[in-house]
């Protein structure tokens, strides 16, 4: 019970931590971000915040690497299942948690302190891409392959993005067809 409650707190903790960068990140550049502004806005000390992360920098490292982490979980419920021809059932729930987790998402996409979250989002979706054309298109080239994967990933990054950038004023259902289909038709006729 007592180890319940610790995880319990050093989460609430870590989500205090990361909350309040999150609403710095909304107001300053990341660069001008201290821990010591982190900690004020968390109305928590300096001693805290170093028991978890070693700097401004780690911490924003290990919001995107949770937020990277539950993609994953959602691409890989995607590859457990039936697969028929549609990126639907895996689309709809990344763009549903972006949805849920807007201001977290649009600042990891935006931010320019770090490109590293949109290497690492796109090394995901090359990485399990190439996974699902390979299997669906065991004869396809390296090279083909490659600029595949290369064009997708950032037409994927480029539609969330710009559905982030105009206020996500379309519903998700629709941003995730356009995904879907441009995906697969493009697929379809390069592909086959």
């Amino acid at each position: 019970m007592d180890g319940q409650k610790q995880d319990r707190r050093i989460r609430r903790t870590q989500k205090m931590l990361k909350d309040s960068l999150v609403e710095l990140m909304t107001e300053k550049d990341f660069k001008n971000i201290s821990v010591k502004d982190i900690t004020d806005r968390a109305d928590l000390n300096r001693g805290t915040f170093y028991l978890h992360y070693s700097d401004t920098y780690d911490l924003l490292q290990k919001m995107e690497s949770d937020v990277l982490n539950d993609f994953q979980e959602m691409i890989d419920a995607y590859l457990k299942g039936p697969r028929k021809g549609s990126l639907l059932p895996v689309l709809l729930p990344i763009i549903h948690y972006i949805e849920q987790n807007t201001k977290i998402c649009k600042i990891l996409f935006e931010n320019t302190a770090s490109n590293d979250f949109v290497n690492r989002f796109h090394k995901l979706i090359s990485d399990n891409g190439t996974v699902v054309i390979t299997k669906q298109y065991p004869n396809i080239s390296e090279v083909m392959l490659a600029y595949f994967l290369e064009f997708i990933t950032y037409g994927l990054t480029g539609v969330l993005k710009r559905w982030i950038d105009t206020g996500m004023k379309e519903p998700r259902e629709q941003i995730a067809e356009i995904a879907d289909k441009t995906t697969m038709e493009i697929a379809r006729n390069l592909l086959a």
